[in-house]
Parts: C-alpha cells; sequence; structure tokens
C-alpha cells in the first residue's frame, strides 16, 4: 500500500539522520582528546598578553614621597610652637580681646578686636635658643610692646596656651580660640532692603597728613567705618530716605541712629562729607 512505502522511507530517513548526529558527535569527541583540528580558534596574541598594573613603579614611589612630605608638613603645623592663629585674653573685667596673628610672606599682620571693633596693627616673633620674643604693635588693647613667650599644649586639640611675659615681669596668659565673626555679634536684619544711592565706598581724605576715613556700605546690611586705618567698626544697619540705624557691638550691644543727606554728589554723614571712591574727595582740615 501507499502509506507503507511512505513509512519505510520516512524510517530510512529518520536512521539516516541519526547516523550523521553519530558521526558530528563522534568527531567531536576525538578531536578533543587527539588536539586535532577544532573549530575553537586560538587565542590571538592580544588576549594571550597579560595586562600590566596601572601604576608603574616610578609612579607609585613618587606618590609615597608626595604625601610623607605633606604629612610632614602638617605634623610640622601642628605641633611646632608658633603664635600664628587666634588667642584669646580675658581680662579682670570679664571683657574678651581677640588677637589673629597672620603671617603671610613677609608681612606679619596682627589685628586685635573686641566684638565687631576691630584695630589692626602688625607683629614681630624672634625665636632664640633660650627664649623667644615677640613685639606686638597695636593702637589698642592690653597685648601691646615685646614679651618672651612660651606655648604649651598643641593646635590640633585646640588646648594651646600662649604666655607672654612683660619686661617688667607681668604676664598675660592667652588661650587658643576660633576667629570670631562679625555675625557672632550682630546680624542684619533678615528683611533688610538696601538703599541704592548710600551703598558702595566712600572716603574723606585730609591731604594735609595723607591719611583718610573710609566708609564702605554694603547692600547685604553691612557696614565699615575705618578711621584712618587704626581702627574700624563693623556694623549691621538699616536705612531710610533720611536716616541710617546702627548696631555694632563692643563689651555689649550698641544701637545708634544717624541722619545723612546728600549735597551734590557727596554723602554727608557723621558730621562727615563723603566722595564716592574714584570721584574728587572732598577735604576737611
Amino acid at each position: 500500500m501507499e502509506y507503507k512505502e511512505e513509512f519505510s522511507e520516512l524510517n530510512e530517513l529518520v536512521n539516516d539522520t541519526e547516523e550523521t548526529v553519530e558521526v558530528v558527535e563522534t568527531q567531536d569527541v576525538n578531536e578533543a582528546v587527539t588536539g586535532e583540528e577544532t573549530l575553537v580558534e586560538e587565542p590571538t596574541e592580544e588576549v594571550k598578553t597579560k595586562k600590566k598594573f596601572p601604576l608603574q613603579t616610578p609612579i607609585i614611589i613618587a606618590v609615597c614621597i608626595l604625601l610623607a612630605a605633606v604629612v610632614v608638613f602638617f605634623g610640622i603645623s601642628i605641633f611646632t610652637p608658633t603664635v600664628e592663629g587666634t588667642w584669646l585674653y580675658e581680662s579682670e573685667e570679664g571683657y574678651s580681646f581677640y588677637y589673629n596673628f597672620n603671617e603671610k610672606g613677609d608681612e606679619k599682620k596682627c589685628m586685635m578686636n573686641i566684638g565687631t571693633i576691630y584695630f589692626p596693627g602688625t607683629y614681630d616673633v624672634s625665636v632664640g635658643d633660650e627664649s623667644s620674643t615677640v613685639t606686638v604693635s597695636t593702637s589698642a588693647g592690653y597685648v601691646n610692646g615685646s614679651y618672651t613667650y612660651s606655648i604649651t599644649g598643641n593646635r590640633l586639640f585646640g588646648n594651646r596656651v600662649l604666655t607672654l611675659t612683660s619686661e617688667d615681669g607681668t604676664t598675660l596668659t592667652l588661650n587658643q580660640a576660633k576667629k570670631t565673626k562679625d555675625s557672632d555679634f550682630v546680624k542684619p536684619a533678615e528683611d533688610f532692603k538696601p538703599v541704592e544711592k548710600i551703598v558702595g565706598e566712600w572716603e574723606f581724605v585730609y591731604e594735609e597728613y595723607g591719611v583718610s576715613y573710609k566708609l564702605t556700605i554694603n547692600d547685604d546690611g553691612t557696614l565699615v567705618y575705618d578711621q584712618f586705618g587704626m581702627q574700624e567698626i563693623h556694623c549691621a544697619y538699616t536705612a531710610d530716605d533720611k536716616t541710617i540705624n546702627l548696631s555694632f557691638f563692643e563689651t555689649e550691644l550698641i544701637t545708634q541712629e544717624e541722619e545723612y543727606y546728600f549735597d551734590g554728589d557727596q554723602l554727608i554723614f557723621l558730621g562727615i562729607n563723603w566722595s564716592k571712591v574714584g570721584e574728587s574727595t572732598a577735604d576737611q582740615a
């Protein structure tokens, strides 16, 4: 019958397929065992090459030297006794005087402040085998003149103590402190709005003596009144079209109201004719 012939042909096809699969599988196994040619490609030279460590030995050595230098630098900065930094002297009356010694290059600047009143000055240090001296020059304050000094504690722990001894044997003790900010004492009003016509840098020059008053009115509610570079009063302020209300801190919060007006381009304030910096200046002998 026809279906028998078809079935017979189908069986032959199946048998042929099984034989083919067997032959392929056997060939794969033989190739794996004998190492003869296979379908797996050999790895390229690029793949065989072992990857090198990204940092070469000279670079590692250079980095180590740099790190060691940084560690030594900070170690010296932290543990070597130095007057540089901020110190607090508390008087018998209970007033707090902050002295900031800052060395930049050949310049040694000393800034003393009590609250938001600042007194710029200078200092100099002489380090000897037996004793060291510091000479402080400011226009006000308890620390003024030449002193031998000693320092205990270290900067890292914030426990340094500076002991100054004057020529007559008087000693002053100052403790390491954090440098103060004006906002520690007075802050501008949260709803502050500047009066643009008074904002800027103003100056009154005594041309005969080569000195001047300076007034800096900022648009953030702060004001600095500089008297000949010897004293600075840092204030918070508010203003309208006629008055400026000042607030600053000495031993307590002080507020005062001052009127102002304009005479041409000059600002009349605190009884002084101020000229805008960069423009012609007024002179009052």
